[in-house]
């Protein structure tokens, strides 16, 4: 049992213990009680200005004891060290990062109604790369002397596939995709595909049955909303996908990809949680965002309003590296009301479309920072999650080379026996 002496115990103090402690295995009490302080013998942790007996002091910011938002909170970095107003405040730091305080002010987005990188904190201090929020806990526990080393053994990786597409040319209608290999200059190899001559190129899911039997875990997400500029999947009704859907879903877990148009669309969202339903026959608890298009909380809101339980949406779409601060999965707190939701929110480290095209990397180049990146999760004991699509994966065109780069992620982690998670803490 762990022991805080703090005057005001408050949802936000009370969320950020629950994150360093109780998701770790670790036990806390908040005290606000100086005579019943004194009779404490275990582990302590001052969170207050009063001269008092402890193990650890942590003079507190207000940010734990505020509600709302405001804008002149500064978080700077200086002899590796980040503070908060000038202040050495890890649980409001730890607390900063993880609610998305900042993306609650005004910042620009992109074209996508997306966040964008350049915007965050932690980017323009050049520590988006580490698990911030995971380092400042690890260095807590580390004042406190208890054993983190159990928390790091607990390390895994998570790949996750989303399928946008999941042929490109078999199981459409006909003209439509003669249409396309006209437009494209693909004609040809789109006819010997469709006479069985060829294998479909987005068709890579032996592959992914593969990786799945090298890790504990995959996660896989099926793309239902209806046709549009940006949603070019194949009918939800298909039969050859329906089937996809269920052996994939058989195979790792599958979740709802909401359409480009559904996240925020509550009654969008509905729907194609429906048509997932109704093919692998349970209920949808696992979601990610299309596009990554998430605008926080009201999309959080609306995800958590129709059932969903762990959302994977949480990086960046046009940068690599932890967006939240960190690499464990972390329970979304609504600033808006001022109190933890029920929300699981899975980070990623990486997108392949990122290494790609946003950052402009070479496929050697990409498994430099790949490593980097897996290395800092292992230090903290997290969970490497990565996204990768079944169009990617191919070894083909565009993509030539790029599927050495999963090979290189899967190389470095090892199916792990221990995994500091329940089975079901991901489902």
């Amino acid at each position: 049992m762990i022991s805080v002496f703090c005057e005001h115990s408050t949802p936000r103090l009370r969320y950020v213990l629950d994150f360093c402690f109780v998701q770790r295995g670790f036990e806390y009490q908040v005290i606000s009680d100086t005579t019943a302080w004194s009779k404490i013998r275990a582990l302590r942790i001052n969170y207050s200005h009063h001269a008092i007996p402890c193990d650890y002091l942590i003079k507190p910011h207000d940010l734990l004891f505020e509600e709302g938002v405001r804008e002149d909170i500064q978080i700077t970095a200086a002899d590796t060290e980040i503070r908060i107003d000038g202040m050495t405040d890890e649980l409001a730091l730890i607390f900063r990062f993880l609610s998305r305080y900042e993306e609650y002010l005004p910042h620009e987005r992109d074209a996508h109604d997306r966040y964008m990188s350049s915007n965050s904190e932690l980017v323009k201090l050049n520590l988006h790369h580490q698990p911030v929020a995971d380092q400042l806990n690890k260095k807590i526990w580390n004042k406190l002397g208890l054993d983190y080393t159990l928390v790091e053994s607990g390390f895994e990786c998570v790949p996750s596939f989303d399928i946008d597409v999941a042929w490109a040319y078999k199981h459409r209608k006909l003209g439509r995709s003669i249409g396309a290999g006209i437009t494209n200059g693909k004609l040809r190899e789109r006819l010997r595909v469709l006479a069985g001559k060829e294998k479909d190129p987005y068709d890579t899911y032996s592959y992914i049955t593969e990786i799945s039997a090298k890790v504990n875990r995959i996660i896989c997400f099926a793309l239902l909303g209806d046709w549009s500029k940006y949603n070019k999947n194949i009918h939800w009704k298909n039969e050859a996908y329906g089937s996809l859907i269920r052996g994939l879903n058989a195979t790792g877990g599958m979740g709802i990809h909401p359409s480009y148009e559904a996240h925020l669309n509550a009654a969008k969202l509905q729907e194609e949680m429906e048509r997932l339903e109704h093919i692998v026959g349970h209920e949808i608890v696992k979601s990610r965002q299309h596009f990554l298009r998430l605008r926080i909380p009201e999309s959080y809101e609306i995800l958590i309003s129709k059932g969903i339980q762990r959302d994977f949406t949480m990086g960046y779409a046009d940068n690599t590296g932890f967006r939240a601060g960190t690499s464990f999965p972390f329970y979304f707190f609504n600033l808006r009301s001022n109190e933890a939701t029920p929300l699981l929110v899975f980070p990623f480290a990486y997108m392949d479309g990122v290494l790609k095209d946003q950052l402009k990397m070479s496929p050697s180049a990409a498994k430099e920072h790949v490593k980097d990146l897996i290395d800092s999760v292992k230090n903290v004991g997290g969970v490497f999650m990565c996204i990768w699509h079944n169009s990617s994966i191919n070894d083909l065109g565009e993509w030539k080379g790029w599927k050495d780069v999963l090979d290189y992620t899967m190389s470095l982690v090892e199916k792990n026996d221990f995994s500091g998670f329940d089975e079901d803490f991901f489902d």
